[in-house]
């Protein structure tokens, strides 16, 4: 390929996804391999047609001694002989380090640099890597998402050559005359993605001419449809979202309809599925299979040590684990005095005392005041607000029956990890006051009432 075509063809590819405007400043991540190198000169070429400030970025990952200098001093005079300012780092690699830990560490390097700067940054991915990212993911077990490959642009990053093998850009290189670096890790089969590329890949594209570019092409076509499924799936949670009682916190995990959940069609189910897995283990969406197994009979899947996924009453939800839930709360009391306290769950307690007399003869608000209302005169010293404990009770006013608060919530259907964070005014172990309930039937407020006592929680946001 002739050096205009390459580059002709890179800057349509970078006009189609709309990667750079004038005005941007780019930084190009490079190694000093080819492919980075490739990128680099393009943007050398291109820099003053696009209007952009160009930069460099090189991590030396510490894994390859000597090698890995000589690799960061190339890139260094590469740079100042084109006048591109460089920005570096020298990682200090743990024992063992995966190839794992080196792209994070990577990635993190560069997105400070991008918020530092205001920067886009450009990476070398091809073709062939857009390949072997999708064998790779299909072999662990992926989602459409997950079959897309690699996106042109996401966030701060966009990758111009995407479209080009690394056949094509060689000779990029060599029309440009441009010289690299080959990281001899990369010849090694160490690690699963050097399998797929001198295995897996070669045999493939030998009997089928044009895999490399077919695999492209097909996820290109996930893409999209994982742009449709996603749009579908968020319609469907939004028509799944179940409404929680006013009295519960907000911050708590949303609940769902599980049998809307379920009737949906199934690719749009497990779409939804997986964005909500995604939201509490983003590399955890195989759960999908098991989420969906559980969305049918009941149950919970493990998703990570803190959350689970659970379908049970009819709602389906990510609840925190119960003894984190618990943990959040035990420690917390308050007394019962007028005013606004804090509570778990980022809710608030309001408690407002009354004269009881006005109160009934307020007129048309005054039924309904009076429906949350009890004897302030009726309530000993000493009680206090908490959350809910083994072995309390309770008997709500109107319902003729006393049982285990425990039971109360249970019947009320709510999540556990809303039941561990209720909190509820208590003597001992006689509950007094609980949102949703009112308060216990001995404290009702009659015509020897002087002082009513009123209590309201709020999500803290509202007030």
């Amino acid at each position: 390929m002739r050096m205009n075509e390459f580059e002709t063809r890179t800057a349509e590819y970078i006009a189609q996804h709309h990667m750079v405007q004038k005005g941007d400043t780019v930084i190009v991540a490079l190694s000093g391999g080819a492919d980075s190198m490739a990128l680099f000169r393009f943007f050398l070429s291109r820099r003053e047609a696009f209007g952009i400030t160009l930069r460099a970025a090189h991590v030396n990952h510490g894994l390859r001694g000597a090698n890995a200098d000589a690799d960061a001093d190339f890139v260094r005079g590469q740079c100042a002989a084109h006048g591109v300012l460089l920005d570096e780092t020298k990682l200090n690699a743990p024992g063992h380090a995966s190839e794992a830990w080196g792209r994070e560490q990577r990635y993190l390097f560069f997105a400070r640099l991008a918020r530092q700067y205001g920067a886009k940054v450009a990476t070398a991915h091809t073709e062939n890597d857009n390949a072997e990212t999708v064998l790779f993911r299909l072999a662990r077990g992926s989602s459409v998402r997950g079959a897309a490959g690699i996106p042109p642009v996401r966030d701060v990053y966009i990758r111009p050559l995407l479209w080009a093998q690394r056949a094509q850009i060689e000779a990029y290189l060599a029309c440009c005359g441009a010289a690299f670096v080959t990281d001899a890790t990369n010849k090694t089969d160490l690690y699963a993605r050097n399998q797929i590329r001198h295995g897996a890949l070669p045999v493939l594209e030998n009997a089928h001419p044009g895999a490399v570019h077919n695999f492209a092409r097909f996820a290109g076509e996930m893409a999209e449809l994982a742009e449709y499924l996603d749009t579908q799936a968020k319609a469907l949670l939004a028509q799944a979202l179940l409404k929680p009682p006013e009295y519960l916190p907000q911050k708590l995990a949303p609940a769902y309809d599980a049998a809307v959940l379920a009737g949906a069609p199934a690719p749009v189910r497990r779409a939804a599925l997986a964005s909500l897995i995604a939201q509490i283990a983003p590399q955890k969406t195989e759960l999908v299979a098991d989420a969906e197994r559980v969305l049918q009979r009941g149950g919970a899947v493990q998703l990570c040590k803190t959350h689970v996924f659970c379908v049970a009453q009819g709602k389906a939800f990510l609840p925190a684990q119960p003894d984190a839930a618990a943990r959040a709360g035990t420690a917390w009391n308050c007394p019962l005095l007028p005013g606004v306290h804090e509570a778990p769950g980022g809710m608030r307690l309001t408690v407002r005392l009354l004269n009881y007399e006005k109160t009934v003869n307020s007129g048309k608000d005054a039924e309904n005041h009076l429906k949350f209302c009890a004897d302030y005169d009726r309530i000993q010293q000493g009680v206090c607000f908490r959350t809910r404990r083994s072995g309390d009770v309770f008997r709500p006013a109107g319902r003729g029956v006393t049982k285990p608060l425990k039971k109360w919530l249970s019947e009320q259907k709510l999540p556990l990890a809303a039941r561990e964070l209720l909190p509820v005014l208590a003597a001992g172990s006689e509950i007094l006051w609980a949102p949703g309930f009112g308060f216990a039937e001995r404290l009702a407020a009659g015509r020897q009432t002087k002082t009513a006592v009123m209590i309201e929680m709020r999500q803290m946001e509202e007030l």
